[in-house]
């Protein structure tokens, strides 16, 4: 018995350390982070780099999910010449659910038994593992997932300059410390007496320094803005889920009403500061016709670009488009880009809407993100191209 005991405990401990069985970490190389690519900062539209579409980008390597017939995990490819720079791989764990950017360095993995492995990319290093509690309907979405795919739902939110994890699964919401990987708070969904048939339609996505709580409580919306810090309620809301919204900083929100208005509210209390009611936003479930900055709200209508002031709301700047076209605005305060047309892409100077330069493309162009002066531009159906 003795024994028996003994070797439980090691094999525990070694577990702690090295982690469960099947998970692996293979560096192949060294990244450059920061990366400054030839090209940019330039006023010309530079294409430096082609990464995969499905890829995310951390200084001049690319991550992109790993599928394979033994293991699932995650690649990371430098974007200058495609060498694999590490692999990340978990042979023996459920499959994945998801894999979200923590910050400009993390990447965070997420498995369907719960396991959570945070991702240094520069380094390829794990940085912490952490394993979530069962929700209360851990069999009912089992069955579900394999037969329908996973409903797990992963985002980020901040506590100052902390990144959050805000993961929901199995009818439960868990908000990890993103140094750390220990849980601040839960919400496990069950009857109330707001709810009394039990939260038969949950949703929840991190905003800013915000988490947003999505109930369907028999038929009714029941929704909750949440403090991201320690979980504690702020305000609620009715009639739209605000999946699209928007931290603007300086304790602000911005929204669109379903009538296609543009809305800011106070993050403490959801007060209405400021409302626009012809923004022309009716088209936009992710939020990604607007684009933030320190000053502005950039938003993108189907025929124009309008930069509002986040402070009143009052019109920057407006450059009206040639072509109707719904699309993504990207802005980082120093520049804006947007598709002027199908194939052609500008790019502005984000404070007065100047027209910096212009590149046709071709095939059609798609902007995804803007991050320290690159920006991921979809061409067609192929890779996505880095320009700056």
């Amino acid at each position: 018995m003795i024994h028996i005991v003994s070797c439980a405990v090691v094999s525990v401990l070694l577990l702690g350390l090295v982690g469960l069985p099947g998970e692996s970490m293979t560096s192949a190389g060294k990244s450059s982070h920061p990366w400054r690519p030839v090209g940019w900062g330039t006023p010309a539209i530079d294409v430096v780099g082609r990464v995969s579409a499905i890829a995310d980008v951390y200084g001049d390597v690319a991550v992109r999910p790993l599928w394979d017939p033994h293991a699932e995990g995650l690649a990371a490819e430098r974007i200058t010449d495609g060498s694999p720079v590490w692999r990340y791989e978990n042979a023996w764990a459920d499959d994945s659910v998801g894999h979200v950017r923590v910050d400009d360095r993390r990447i965070a993995a997420v498995r369907r038994d719960g396991r959570v492995s945070l991702v240094d990319v520069p380094d390829g290093r794990i940085v912490w593992r952490a394993d979530l509690p069962q929700g209360p309907y851990h069999e009912a979405n089992r069955a579900y997932d394999e037969e329908w795919g996973a409903a797990w739902e992963i985002s980020v939110a901040r506590d100052g300059s902390v990144p959050l994890l805000v993961i929901l699964h199995e009818g439960r919401l868990d908000v990890l410390d993103g140094r750390t990987g220990t849980i601040r708070w839960s919400f496990p969904s069950g009857s109330s007496a707001s709810c009394p048939t039990g939260d038969s339609d949950l949703g929840a996505r991190g905003e800013g320094e915000l988490v947003l709580l999505f109930r369907d409580c028999a038929g009714a919306e029941s929704n909750v803005a949440l403090r991201a810090a320690d979980g504690r309620r702020l305000w609620g809301f009715d009639g739209g889920r605000l999946w699209h919204a928007r931290a603007l900083g300086a304790e602000r929100l911005a929204s669109v009403d379903g009538g296609g208005a543009l809305v800011v509210r106070e993050v403490r209390d959801g007060k209405v500061l400021w409302r626009v009611p012809s923004a022309g936003l009716r088209d936009n479930p992710d939020g990604s016709a607007m684009g933030v900055s320190d000053e502005l709200l950039t938003v993108r209508s189907k025929t124009a670009v309008t930069a509002y002031r986040i402070a009143d709301g009052e019109v920057a700047w407006r450059r009206d488009l040639d072509t109707a076209r719904d699309g993504t605005v990207l802005t980082d305060g120093v520049h804006t880009y947007v598709a002027q047309d199908a194939t052609t892409l500008v790019k502005l100077d984000a404070r007065t809407g100047r027209v910096v330069d212009r590149r046709r493309f071709e095939d059609d162009v798609a902007p995804r993100w803007l991050r320290d002066g690159l920006a991921t531009i979809g061409v067609g159906a192929g890779d996505d191209v880095l320009v700056g």
